[in-house]
């Protein structure tokens, strides 16, 4: 762990400038994402964040977000240090879990009297790995539940030290987790979603913290317009064997089209010409989906937008409206070329469905993209190489391979052996054999680039041959 000076102490600060600092911030939430400039990265401002940021506002509550993404690790730090937040909240997912330890060890080290709290996908899987860093974890959905706890622990005056004596009830605060070393053992509630009516009474999140230009800019370069998340529905009944929804869980709920195209044009107002629809699953009601493209289409929002698909349920009149109403790329989980692998998986879909839809999508302005995995426990060496000439065969605009990681929680997660929990990822798409398993991690990782190198190999040639073609017809 980096340790920093006591020149970037609250008290060093006020000495150096010889003046008062502003007063402290009640809460500091943090994203700990420091662009890796990987080559498959996708930004976006966090929704989550935001989403949290105008409740606790909403609360009356002196809220500071630090947007980690742009910005640089001792900046950073800098800045927790001035804001003196009474309480840090911070996200963590696989990609950045050691991130979010690091700045927990700088922060306790340098404000020790700072309440640490954590939250996201990998600390409602694994709350016991977090709370040894971090005084407190949040899992699930804490959108109601964390904003309520602030709000209480700093109207009680509490100290870190004394959490548990200010939680008498956990299920006050659904969700929370943290050790408690007078009993030694933990203190913990169950998470509570929120039903559709509690989505539609939370505050549109609260996008004013973000370096907007930025994330602009990252999208300008990439699709010639820009691209901010949004979240349509919650949740998905499907029961992927891979598949971990520690969050939003298996029960699907849908935002009200009001609410939503609230949120749409915000983004808007902020310079936005596109949307990623974060949904688990977009497609999944379709009825949803076309009252959102109508709608898309009435009020004349002229707002690109790209979503996560399965291949099922999307008929060629979805298509077309999909596309009136401005998609431009759909990414499908299509996994595996065997249908024996695919039923490992309980994908509860065929290779031959995946080709129809794809192909229709094919003759259609909207791009696809698949996510394929390999090395799935049960295939063998010929269904890794059916799938790779499977992925190569289709008309696909984009392809990303991983190597299976078995979350807690998931079918897959305990179907494996002696997985290393320790290991996580340490930059977006990394390719890791993190189990035992039959398959040679370098032939795996050796095979994908090739893979990879064929496909665009394969794309320059069609992209040359568009050009000629064109020249052709204009006479050029």
């Amino acid at each position: 762990m980096q340790t920093y000076d006591v020149k970037n102490t609250p008290d060093a600060a006020k000495e150096k400038h010889g003046r008062e600092q502003d007063p402290p911030t009640d809460v500091l939430l943090i994203y700990p994402y420091f662009y890796t400039h990987a080559p498959k990265a996708m930004l976006f401002h966090p929704l989550g964040i935001a989403q949290l940021a105008a409740i606790l506002r909403a609360c009356g509550l002196v809220t500071q977000v630090i947007d980690c993404t742009f910005d640089h690790r001792e900046a950073v730090i800098s800045k927790i240090v001035h804001a003196r937040p009474r309480i840090v909240g911070m996200y963590a997912m696989l990609s950045m879990s050691e991130n979010a330890m690091a700045l927990a060890g700088n922060i306790r080290e340098l404000l020790p009297e700072t309440l640490l709290v954590c939250g996201g996908p990998l600390p409602t899987l694994k709350p016991d790995q977090f709370s040894a860093r971090f005084d407190a974890v949040f899992c699930g959905e804490a959108d109601v539940s964390f904003p309520r706890f602030c709000l209480d622990y700093i109207e009680s005056g509490s100290s870190p030290g004394s959490l548990s004596l200010f939680v008498k009830d956990p299920e006050k605060y659904p969700g929370i987790y943290f050790d408690n070393p007078h009993e030694g053992t933990a203190v913990k509630s169950d998470p509570r979603p929120s039903d559709e009516k509690s989505l539609d009474r939370l505050p549109i999140p609260d996008r004013s913290d973000y370096d907007h230009s930025k994330y602009q800019q990252f999208w300008l370069d990439r699709e010639e317009f820009s691209l901010a998340g949004i979240m349509t529905s919650y949740g998905c009944p499907f029961d992927c064997d891979f598949c971990s929804k520690p969050v939003f869980g298996n029960r699907l709920r849908r935002r009200s089209m009001d609410r939503i195209f609230e949120e749409i044009r915000d983004i808007k107002d902020k310079g936005y010409k596109g949307l990623w629809i974060a949904d688990d699953c977009f497609s999944l009601d379709p009825e949803h989906t076309r009252c959102f493209c109508h709608r898309l289409i009435s009020e004349k929002l002229d707002m690109k937008w790209f979503c996560l698909s399965r291949v099922d349920r999307i008929s060629q009149s979805d298509i077309d409206i999909w596309q009136a109403s401005g998609c431009r790329k759909v990414f499908f989980g299509l996994e595996s070329g065997s249908n024996e692998v695919l039923t490992l998986m309980n994908k509860k879909t065929t290779t031959d469905v995946a080709e129809k839809t794809i192909e229709r999508f094919a003759q259609s302005d909207i791009r696809t993209a698949g996510f394929f995995m390999v090395g799935y426990p049960g295939e063998t060496y010929d269904t890794i190489e059916k799938t790779f000439q499977w992925a190569l065969s289709l008309p696909l605009d984009e392809i990303s391979f991983t190597i299976p990681f078995p979350l807690p929680g998931t079918r897959l997660y305990n179907r494996v052996m002696h997985v290393n929990r320790n290991l996580d990822w340490q930059y977006e798409n990394e390719n890791r054999m993190v189990f035992q398993s039959d398959f040679d991690e370098d032939y795996l990782k050796n095979r994908i680039d090739s893979v990879y190198k064929q496909f665009d190999a394969g794309h320059a040639k069609v992209k040359t041959m568009d050009v000629q073609a064109g020249k052709i017809l204009t006479g050029k």
